[in-house]
């Protein structure tokens, strides 16, 4: 499987999936003339069948909220449903999202409390049961916000979905994010583990299990953003003091990012380790989310690009690799670490955040690079990215990063993981889905959709 797979990767996507179509077709034709000219195609219809493996795969039912989505059995994590709900609005739908957010809230906690990751119906065992238990600790990823401003916009603007009790359920989950993971003055949160940042195995930057001690780039530009969202919803509501409060809160976060995250000497973001108040300095694509975030100067933004592009660093063969090539623990094929909980190491050549290539933060960067203006550098990742992943059907978690080889489980097929086959239409129709605008102000996919070739509703089960 793998030989094939690398002899997929040498002629490029377009041109490997014109070797699979009938010799002298219309379709090869055209797949070989976009292999030659290395312009974005989709003739061989990958967004078409990816949208065919959602619709049979992906939507559950729950007997309460109805019908919601999800790529991983029946379970939710939380920044899952973030491009979940992109990919959907893609494929045709702007409402499963809503019954994905209403079961999160639904788990809340009288302290604002939500899980991370909903486990589905059915109770976890063995090895997964102990995870869960971690799991019960570690709050939502900050998503929830950006949730709901997106399926506002992608719903003509709607707010009226957003119940009074919803809308009091995000504030408190916000307000639980600053009561109980600031845990020194820096005005900055902790992640508790490597997990509950999803880069699961990054435990030299974000720690094992109950570690509490890495306050993230990544983490406190999403909750930058999450105040942004919820003062669009706040706005649209008419809540105008709300507004004005999360406002404040998302210019506080920005200020202690730019004053403690950023290094000037080295150009680049850095995690705050809250036990020693210095910089955690590991390069790892955390330090480009507020490009993502737009927290980052024009300036900031031109440095932080020096680093990307440099080939010692994340210019692999194949971009973004999780951590830096210069780190010392850089890594193709994830081996445990020793002297580790072994409920915590991952099994060998398992979930892989030391280099892999992952869809989550590719498609952050791309779009970050979008927002600044760097459109070359935009589109060879995001064409990259199709090279990787669209011969590849079965849909895989990450890449590897120097030979664009697929690896962990397959037919993952969350958003994040299907989004790398969608980035160059994204860019192409300059499609944006940071979470900026006005709640009222509509999100439309209609270009994306064209140059897709998807023209149809996404069909949910019967």
């Amino acid at each position: 499987m793998q030989t094939m797979r690398r002899k997929l990767l040498k002629v490029g996507a377009c041109g490997a999936l014109s070797q699979l179509l009938p010799t002298g077709s219309a379709l090869a034709y055209a797949m070989e003339a976009a292999a030659a000219t290395g312009t974005p195609d989709d003739s061989a219809g990958v967004a078409p069948k990816l949208v065919e493996i959602m619709e049979t795969r992906c939507v559950h039912h729950h007997p309460q909220f109805g019908d919601f989505y999800t790529g991983y059995p029946d379970g939710l994590f939380t920044w899952e449903t973030f491009f979940d709900n992109i990919v959907l609005l893609h494929a045709g739908d702007s409402q499963l999202g809503k019954a994905n957010l209403a079961i999160f809230l639904s788990l809340q906690r009288e302290d604002g409390f939500i899980r991370r990751h909903w486990p589905g119906f059915a109770p976890p065992t063995g090895l997964g049961d102990v995870w869960n238990q971690y799991d019960d600790e570690e709050h939502a990823q900050p998503f929830l916000c950006q949730d709901a401003l997106f399926l506002s916009r992608a719903n003509q603007g709607d707010v009226e979905w957003i119940t009074e009790s919803m809308y009091a359920g995000l504030a408190k989950y916000l307000a639980h994010w600053e009561a109980a993971w600031r845990r020194d003055g820096s005005n900055l949160c902790v992640w508790a583990s490597a997990p509950h940042s999803g880069e699961d195995n990054q435990y030299d930057r974000v720690g094992v299990w109950r570690s509490y001690f890495c306050a993230g780039t990544d983490l406190n530009s999403f909750l930058y953003l999450e105040y942004l969202a919820m003062a669009r919803i706040a706005k649209a509501k008419g809540k105008s003091a709300d507004e004005a409060a999360f406002e404040l809160a998302a210019a506080q976060k920005k200020e202690a990012i730019q004053r403690l995250l950023w290094d000037e000497t080295d150009g680049f973001y850095y995690d705050h380790d809250v036990r020693t108040g210095k910089q955690i300095r590991i390069k790892s694509v955390a330090g480009f989310m507020p490009l993502w975030a737009g927290i980052a100067t024009e300036q900031q933004a031109k440095r932080l690009v020096e680093h990307l592009t440099n080939p010692k660093e994340f210019w692999t063969p194949y971009p973004v690799p999780s951590y830096a090539r210069s780190e010392r623990n850089y890594t193709q094929h994830h081996v445990p670490p020793p002297l580790l909980d072994p409920y915590y190491g991952l099994d060998d050549g398992h979930s892989n955040w030391l280099g892999g290539v992952w869809g989550h933060t590719n498609y952050f960067i791309v779009h970050g690079l979008q927002h600044y203006g760097f459109d070359r550098e935009a589109r060879t990742i995001a064409q990259k990215s199709y090279e990787m992943s669209a011969p590849d059907m079965q849909i895989r978690e990450f890449s590897n990063a120097e030979t664009g080889v697929g690896s962990g489980g397959s037919w993952i097929c969350a958003g994040a993981e299907l989004s790398l086959r969608l980035l160059q239409a994204e860019l192409t129709a300059n499609f944006s889905p940071m979470p900026i605008e006005d709640a009222s102000k509509p999100i439309s996919s209609d270009r994306v959709r064209a140059a897709l070739g998807l023209t149809r509703k996404f069909r949910q089960k019967a």
